[in-house]
């Protein structure tokens, strides 16, 4: 998404910004082909106030018959005809370059294939840069958003750790007004000041601007830098009792202490597990090296005493008298 897909040394074109009236002349016969192949089919709203277009972004899901990249051939070929001059495949974005009204055009179509984050990615999407600045804002607390994860945090040793994909608790949650969101935005500025009123830990954080003004790969957009610019030349810079605390805060809003307490149990008898059985103990104990030693973990782990759970529940001594089992017998 952004315009720039097609280029003149592969493809022999670039493709043209569009006005207004060229953008809706776009979308009115793109749309129905579209449904033709999918049961679902929406445009993202823009950025309020936008003037020219460099492509049209929509977003697809649940495929009637085909699978989404022989849609997507059929839409080109068939549905479009001579007007498709040319399209990139890639997953979940497929470029089409299309010929309207003397001009060619980019068409982005984002396939979502799961049904449950449909909403959180059409959201991502929604407004121009507006997830991106969201996700931006919060993230010195720990927090992190995106279109395929949704709300989530870092679980060290586990990675991911999902706390919800309905956007409409999200912004509960960070304290935004999701009435006034679905009342969809005149004005940028009406949009950034539905943004300033994320809260983290009950207070509004304001537009902390230090380093997003020069993060490479946003610096030449014009939303992005629009709300930037508006804030203070500082950082968001909670300690690490206040990330802690929304860790904690997080975790209890979406209800999820049961399911973390399941992983960190999970980690822990993975890390005793490690300490107890692992390659350094059994050379120790066997003097095994090189191909012997790996010859002998193979074996070791085939062993169903020597499961993660029963590793566990033995005393490091009983480890080593079956390791020392299998060494005799190897010997």
């Amino acid at each position: 998404m952004g315009g720039s897909a097609f280029n003149v040394d592969t493809h022999g074109f670039v493709t043209s910004r569009m006005t207004k009236d060229q953008y809706t002349t776009l979308s009115n016969l793109i749309l129905p082909l579209l449904r033709l192949y999918f049961r679902i089919v929406a445009i993202p709203p823009e950025p309020p106030g936008k003037l020219t277009y460099g492509d049209l972004d929509i977003m697809v899901s649940k495929p009637l018959d085909l699978r989404p990249h022989d849609a997507i051939l059929q839409l080109c070929s068939n549905a479009l005809g001579s007007k498709c001059k040319a399209f990139i495949y890639n997953v979940p974005t497929s470029n089409i370059a299309v010929s309207i009204n003397d001009v060619i055009a980019q068409v982005d179509v984002h396939v979502v294939e799961k049904d449950e984050v449909w909403e959180m990615d059409y959201w991502m999407h929604s407004w121009g840069d507006m997830g991106m600045i969201v996700s931006s804002v919060i993230k010195a607390w720990g927090l992190r958003l995106s279109a395929s994860r949704g709300l989530w945090v870092d679980v060290p040793d586990h990675g991911a750790f999902v706390l919800s994909l309905s956007m409409k608790r999200i912004a509960t949650y960070l304290g935004l007004d999701w009435e006034r969101y679905l009342r969809g935005f005149d004005t940028t500025e009406d949009l950034f000041q539905w943004i300033e009123g994320i809260k983290i830990n009950g207070e509004k954080v304001g537009i902390k601007s230090k380093g997003k003004l020069e993060k490479r790969g946003h610096n030449h957009r014009p939303m992005w830098v629009s709300y930037w610019t508006r804030g203070e030349d500082a950082e968001y810079n909670p300690s690490n009792d206040e990330r802690e605390k929304v860790f904690q805060q997080v975790i209890d809003y979406f209800g999820k202490p049961k399911e973390l307490e399941d992983i960190m149990d999970e980690i822990a008898r993975n890390r005793i597990a490690k300490e107890k059985f692992n390659g350094k103990r059994v050379m120790e104990w066997t003097g095994a090296t090189g191909k012997k030693l790996g010859a002998l973990m193979q074996e070791l782990r085939e062993d169903r005493r020597l499961g993660r759970d029963e590793i566990v529940r033995m005393e490091v001594e009983e480890i080593q008298q079956i390791v020392l089992e299998y060494w005799k017998n190897m010997s």
